[in-house]
């Protein structure tokens, strides 16, 4: 088995997965495989990185785990399904693997059936009526004035003040950091990112040549001190910052830090990118945002509607500094002209007819009840460790003795339950995983904490095998 290692690509766990299987198809091994410690200490490989594989394996049906006696190959030569198929591609990248599971984990938006779905009907009507074949049409590529105006307002209820000039909407807000890293960006420009962060904005800026560095979260969030340290040898062009809730750890930035970044941006010349996805699902006192602290106008601000309405809305809007808002403008044009205008229309009449601040009322209540009985069921697992969030919709758990979060998705994939592991964040962090309760109903919640209790159970006792 030695000579797996030489084999070029993949991880080490999917080379030793490669290797295998190839051996189990040829019929090369046939019957068992050889016990995870045997072959662990045969190929002098952690014992983790065995039991990956193995995992793997089982998942593709090409072994059978029995309690107490190993793996037994059950390959057939019709098998054609590999899940780390899909590990590979852009949607489990970015955290978005659809996988069709009856308890959903992974997903961190709120379904659908929780907004009040008639409200939205009277809003098009309303419009329509209106407005008629006027809110079909291409709208402003800036944005609709009287959207951007609503907006304006709703900024200086969390210290935010700006002028409809400097805002732009936005379809979304990965079409905002899109937009962001192109007209900043050179080749070997620096950005700085929390670790860990949100793959699709780290992917959008290597794409745009840059060069991305990582800093790691303490519990009042960013590690400061590091980046000053990285500062001080450094000059960077952006940090990208998930401030409130952050995705995927949940962890906030204090009101003491943000003011720090503010006078570092200043010194050291360079932008923060706040993404604030979250901030309205707050379940005790209400965050501010980086933005709030701005004096110096170092900020770009951009808040996406679509996490806590509708994924498929595709709305958003960036709060700018002046010296850039001319390019945002002419990006925002040549990248799709501009975003749909009976989407801003119906999201100004949800703002302007207080319907969006009730629904964000309902919203916290509910939210506060699940993650509350969410907490409560976690414990009952006592070989995790995990906080309770002041707001948003997950928990960034930590796996014990090792276990991946990929061993764990697997598992539970096979249980028609789906969680977010946590490489999709990181590749530091393997044996993390995040569990969102916004897809899930009590029950799910129940039967889903059930079985990831009895998954991670199982994949400790493999690892004493």
């Amino acid at each position: 088995m030695k000579n797996f290692i030489s084999t070029e690509g993949d991880t080490l766990y999917l080379k030793l997965y490669n290797y295998i299987r190839e051996k189990i198809e040829k019929g090369e091994l046939k019957n068992r495989l050889p016990a995870i410690r045997t072959t662990a200490k045969k190929l002098s490989i952690s014992i983790s990185t065995v039991v990956k594989a193995y995992e793997l394996l089982e998942k593709n049906n090409y072994v059978e785990s029995k309690k107490g006696s190993g793996f037994y190959i059950t390959y057939h030569k019709k098998h054609t399904f590999y899940p780390e198929d899909y590990m590979q591609n852009e949607d489990f990248k970015f955290g978005y693997f659809d996988n069709q599971c009856e308890i959903d984990f992974s997903s961190a938006s709120p379904k659908t059936d929780l907004f009040p779905i008639e409200n939205l009907k009277n809003a098009i009507i309303d419009i329509l009526d209106s407005e008629g074949e006027k809110a079909l049409l291409y709208e402003n590529p800036q944005g609709n004035v009287k959207f951007r105006n609503s907006i304006k307002k709703q900024a200086r209820k969390t210290g935010i003040k700006t002028s409809i000039k400097n805002i732009q909407i936005i379809s979304g807000a990965q079409q905002g950091i899109n937009i962001i890293s192109r007209i900043l960006i050179q080749k070997g420009d620096i950005i700085v990112t929390e670790e860990p962060t949100y793959k699709g904005a780290v992917e959008s800026f290597k794409e745009n040549d840059g060069k991305v560095y990582s800093v790691e979260l303490n519990e009042d969030g960013l590690d400061i001190d590091k980046l000053e340290q990285f500062l001080k040898h450094n000059s960077i062009k952006l940090l990208y910052i998930i401030p409130i809730f952050q995705n995927p750890t949940g962890i906030s930035l204090s009101e003491e830090k943000a003011k720090r970044l503010i006078n570092l941006a200043n010194i050291h010349n360079f932008f923060i990118l706040e993404d604030d996805s979250s901030s309205d699902l707050y379940f005790h006192k209400k965050v501010n945002p980086i933005k709030s602290y701005d004096i110096y106008d170092k900020v770009i601000y951009i808040k996406s509607y679509s996490k806590i309405f509708m994924p498929g809305f595709r709305l958003g809007f960036m709060i700018l500094p002046d010296c850039i808002t001319d390019s945002v403008v002419r990006a925002k044009y040549s990248s799709d002209i501009s975003t749909s205008g009976l989407n801003q229309r119906i999201f100004h009449y949800l703002i302007e007819n207080k319907i969006w601040n009730n629904y964000l009322d309902n919203l916290r209540d509910e939210f506060f009840r699940k993650q509350t009985y969410m907490y409560e069921k976690l414990k009952e697992i006592p070989t995790i460790n995990f906080k309770k969030p002041l707001g948003g919709l997950s928990f960034w758990i930590s796996l014990p003795m090792d276990i991946t979060g990929e061993a764990v998705y697997f598992k539970l994939l096979k249980e028609g339950v789906s969680i977010a592991p946590g490489i999709v964040f990181s590749p530091n962090f393997t044996s993390y995983i995040r569990v969102s309760f916004a897809q899930c109903s009590y029950e799910d919640i129940n039967i889903g904490i059930e079985k990831l209790k009895i998954a991670v159970s199982e994949l400790i006792t493999l690892q004493k095998m």
